[in-house]
């Protein structure tokens, strides 16, 4: 099933253009020109991501994207008409899975489309009965690989994350007490496919750091190699 998103932004050219040319990409395109729009538009649909422009006339896209971590990790790319780096930096700390600014080519916010798709598990294949690994376990944590949540062990309680957030937890897990470069993180994010700079890196490792606290230990979970990248310290089990 083609995925739905949500385009907001008070620039009525812009998103009926948004409009015809993600739908010819074969997604399924809702538009809204206000916040109140927006939210009539999430109360009778669900929808797989969300595109936001941060200067709307009735509210802040910055406050909207921190209200809505409180209780949703729907992936939100954040549009800015200003290429300022606090801008965009304040964007992804909120929670923000990417952003992007005007004006933009088409195909390059085409792309960051697919690439938070893919980090949310929208476009994933189905995971196959009888796979070696359904949970990885950590320092008092647990990530279900099939769902894509994260919880504490002893209780489920679960821990809400972005799936940016969760890509990136993914990618430090997979190489235990291997330090990561940033040009790696990268990668394993994004791809190669769009421009994304090392401060949007550490944008994202501020939250996750935030919500990991220090697992079971007394040190921070994830550590920075000054010069290099970042590390998890923290034993890594595998469970069927």
């Amino acid at each position: 099933m083609a995925e739905r998103i949500l385009v907001v932004d008070d620039d009525r050219q812009l998103t009926s253009f948004l409009d015809r040319f993600l739908s010819k990409q074969g997604y399924r395109v809702t538009t809204a020109g206000t916040a109140s729009q927006m939210g009539l538009a999430m109360e009778h649909q669900e929808f797989n991501l969300i595109v936001l422009d941060i200067g709307l006339p009735d509210g802040d896209g910055f406050e909207l994207t921190r209200e809505f971590r409180k209780h949703s990790n729907l992936p939100i790319i954040v549009l800015t008409a200003r290429d300022d780096v606090f801008d965009r930096v304040i964007g992804l700390e909120l929670g923000a899975d990417d952003y992007i600014t005007k004006p933009f080519e088409p195909r390059e916010l085409l792309a960051r489309v697919k690439s938070v798709l893919r980090r949310s598990g929208a476009d994933d294949a189905p995971v196959l009965e009888g796979a070696p690994e359904r949970y990885r376990d950590f320092s008092g944590f647990r990530i279900d690989l099939v769902s894509r949540m994260l919880s504490l062990r002893d209780d489920g309680t679960e821990i809400n994350v972005t799936s940016t957030e969760y890509a990136l937890l993914l990618a430090l897990t997979d190489t235990p007490g291997k330090v990561l470069a940033r040009s790696e993180i990268l990668e394993a994010l994004y791809g190669n496919s769009t421009a994304v700079t090392d401060r949007a890196i550490d944008a994202h490792m501020v939250r996750l750091r935030r919500k990991l606290g220090q697992g079971d230990g007394e040190a921070p979970l994830i550590r920075t190699v000054h010069g290099v990248g970042y590390t998890i310290a923290a034993s890594i089990l595998n469970v069927s």
